[in-house]
Parts: C-alpha cells; structure tokens; sequence
C-alpha cells in the first residue's frame, strides 16, 4: 500500500515536470516568435523610414506637370482613335552659372529633345497685392554658351495685375523663342517691370515677392516643352 503512495506520488511529480517542461518550451517559443515579429516589423519600419528619408522630392511630380498629365490622359480617353501621343518635357530650376547677374531664372536643358517646338516658363504666383495695382512685366532670357551670356531679345510683355492671379495659380510666359537658338544647354529668365510712370526698377526683389522660387519647393519654376503646341487647359 505505502509502495503504491510512493509511486502514485512520483508519477504525479514526473507529469508535473513534464507538462512544465512542455508550458516552458511553448512560451519559449511564444517569446522567440514574439521577437521575431518584433524584429521584422522594426526592419520593415526602418526600410520604410529609410525609403521616406532618401526619396528626393524631385520624384515627385510637379503639380503644373500633373495636371498636364491627368489632361492628356482625359483626351486620350475622350478620343483614343485619334491621339497618338503628346511628348512633353519638363526641367526644373538650377543655380545660374558662377558668373551670372542676380535675379535670373536658370534651367539645364542640356536634355533637350530635339524635336520640342514650344516651351513655357511656369511661376507659381504666392503673393498678392492688397489693393488694385497693375504692373507692365517683360521677359527676358539669356543663354550661357562657353562661358559667354548673351541676351536675347524680349520674349514676351503684358500687363500684370498684382492683386490677382490666374485661376490656375500660375503665370506662364511663351519662352518658345529659346528653342530657335542651338545648340542650347543652359538658359535664363528674369522678368522686369514697370508701372504706370515707367519707373519701376525693383526687378529681382518684385520677382521674389510674387513668385515661389526656391530650389527645391514643390512650386519651383518650371520649364516645359512640347513637341506640339501647348497644352490649353
């Protein structure tokens, strides 16, 4: 009887520790899985971190250049048949070349297609005057060939309402006169004003109060060109 009690006991201490055993290598378990887990959703959290920080934001599409974008692919869908695809080519602002005045507008165009017909400088207008005043702007571009700027004539000239702006946001001037002048790597913009009395000479500070012109920005200047005309929204 005793002998029955010793074995009855022992048994029931060799169950205990093997059930132990099994809980212990199951949390075990649990824990490496848990760690595991863990791991990869820090690796993914920094590959996506990684991913956020190293992506430029010259990868993302200029928002001038989007609606372009989405307004061919609305004529290609309302006529298929007859679109047989528009090139356009956009380059976004550089720094000028080391010896070139204040107050220009710089593009490397040195990947031009050879086949663009027309160009336009778009500047986002971010301010607006508060009371109704009108200015006379006239664009001017200069080409920098072998360390030489040469100046080309006057591109464009219209009025300018100070308190107002386009619907679309933006200013856009024809600039197609560029293109006649090749072979063209690098070319620059600055617009020039005038008022009423024709003395108004704040160039480059009037330009930088008005437009978004910093590298980089999402509205920086743009140039874009077209193997057909322009693209009328």
């Amino acid at each position: 009887m005793v002998r029955l009690v010793y074995l009855g006991f022992f048994y029931a201490i060799l169950a205990f520790l093997l059930v132990s055993s099994i809980e212990g290598l199951l949390l075990k378990e649990q824990r490496g899985n848990v760690e595991a887990n863990q791991g990869l959703s820090k690796g993914i959290l920094e590959m996506l971190h990684i991913k956020k920080v190293s992506a430029s934001h010259q990868a993302k599409p200029h928002p001038y250049m989007r609606r372009i974008y989405q307004h061919l692919e609305s004529l290609e869908t309302q006529d298929f048949g007859r679109s047989d695809g528009i090139l356009v080519q956009s380059f976004r602002s550089v720094d000028g070349p080391h010896h070139a005045s204040q107050g220009w507008i710089w593009f490397n165009i040195s990947g031009l297609n050879p086949s663009m017909l027309a160009a336009e400088l778009v500047l986002y207008r971010k301010t607006l005057h508060s009371r109704p005043l009108s200015v006379t702007v006239t664009l001017h571009s200069i080409i920098a060939s072998q360390d030489n700027l040469i100046e080309t004539p006057a591109l464009e000239e219209r009025q300018l309402r100070l308190d107002q702006r386009p619907s679309s946001g933006y200013d856009v001037f024809d600039v197609s006169a560029v293109l006649a002048l090749k072979p063209v790597e690098v070319v620059g913009f600055q617009l020039r004003y005038t008022d009423e009395s024709g003395s108004l000479v704040l160039h480059e500070a009037l330009t930088q109060n008005l437009y978004s012109l910093n590298r980089g920005s999402l509205q920086e200047p743009l140039l874009v060109l077209y193997e057909a005309r322009p693209v009328q929204f």
